[in-house]
């Protein structure tokens, strides 16, 4: 059966007013996400250096994408994937965002419509999409490959259950998923937090020791070596950050984010875990936080121009500069670009 969102659909883009300072950590719920809600002023919307508003991904009030980025001949290109419309619908559309003449393109739909898919993840120049909700028959364990070379979706194994909401990740050339279980073959309490590998070589998911905390909707990357995962919403304490060691297959806890915090775009860049927009709590934000694992201390970076939720984000990479995409909701603005 499918879950019932535990936050009804909320979409602002209102700007906020409050002025936005670094502060060193995120120590209390009110600490560097406290903005206010309210219209900015035209002094304040300029102060958020660092944002620039790219061409507009032309599909309306499109969320709860998937991205994932590639090279095609040396150029950077993401893809956004699947989603859903302002209404809930599911949706199947493929668009290519390319990062050196700022255009779009369209390529094949996904073989399913889906929304709130475990993300997407690059391996080897092809883009693979677990899980996620297919209108209303339920959570799904279908794994996508897309190649960009051919333009073409393959099916492969599916996953072990039915999930949707989570993670990906990629590391040695295999996918790291970080989900709930929420099928019916489930515990009927759901929420039930999964954690997965998947062998492109192999074609084979390996069952890995289950997270200390739910990370529904939340943020995952790997940063030297091992898996960070922290926000979303579920069981235990989802502002807990927790490290996943490949090395030893154990998990552990470190420096907690100070406010619950779902529905971002979360992606590693320049080794450090970012927390872009999403809900605090039932509040549209613009905030950037930034876990950095070296000094395990939170920091914030510019906000959104405007408040905005249920996004995805990947890096991409223009005449050899890094910088962060973060495409989702209405336009204009849900084509961003920011580099720290």
């Amino acid at each position: 059966m499918m879950k019932q969102s535990r936050l009804p659909y909320l979409l602002s883009t209102a700007l906020l007013t409050a002025a936005f300072g670094c502060q060193p950590d995120d120590s209390t719920p009110m600490g560097p996400e406290a903005v206010s809600d309210a219209v900015a002023t035209p002094e304040l919307a300029a102060a958020a250096a660092g944002w620039v508003a790219r061409k507009d991904m032309p599909s309306g009030s499109r969320t709860s994408v998937a991205t994932a980025a590639v090279t095609e001949g040396g150029k950077w290109v993401l893809y956004v994937i699947g989603g859903k419309t302002s209404s809930g619908a599911s949706l199947g559309r493929v668009q290519a965002y390319h990062v050196a003449t700022n255009t779009w393109i369209w390529h094949p739909d996904l073989p399913l419509p889906l929304k709130e898919t475990n993300g997407a993840a690059t391996i080897n120049n092809k883009i693979y999409v677990s899980g996620g909700t297919l209108g209303d028959n339920g959570e799904q364990s279908s794994l996508f490959m897309f190649d960009p070379a051919t333009n073409r979706w393959t099916r492969k194994r599916d996953m072990p259950e039915e999930t949707s909401g989570g993670m990906s990740a990629v590391s040695n050339n295999k996918l790291y998923v970080v989900t709930d279980c929420q099928g019916e073959g489930c515990n009927p309490s759901n929420d039930i937090p999964r954690f997965y590998r998947y062998d492109p070589a192999t074609d084979t998911w390996t069952t890995l020791p289950t997270p200390p905390n739910d990370h529904e909707h939340g943020a995952a990357g790997f940063i030297g070596g091992k898996l960070y995962v922290t926000g979303g919403r579920g069981l235990g304490d989802p502002k807990q950050v927790d490290v996943y060691d490949p090395a030893t297959n154990q998990w552990s806890s470190e420096s907690p984010f100070g406010s619950e915090r779902a529905y971002m775009a979360g992606l590693t860049y320049n080794a450090k875990l970012y927390l872009i927009g999403g809900y605090r709590g039932t509040t549209p934000v613009r905030a950037t936080n930034i876990y950095d694992p070296a000094t395990k201390r939170w920091t914030t970076g510019a906000p959104l121009p405007t408040a905005r939720v249920d996004i995805s984000g990947s890096r991409v990479v223009l005449n050899g500069v890094s910088r962060i995409e973060v495409v989702g909701g209405p336009a204009p603005g849900n084509n961003l670009s920011y580099q720290p």
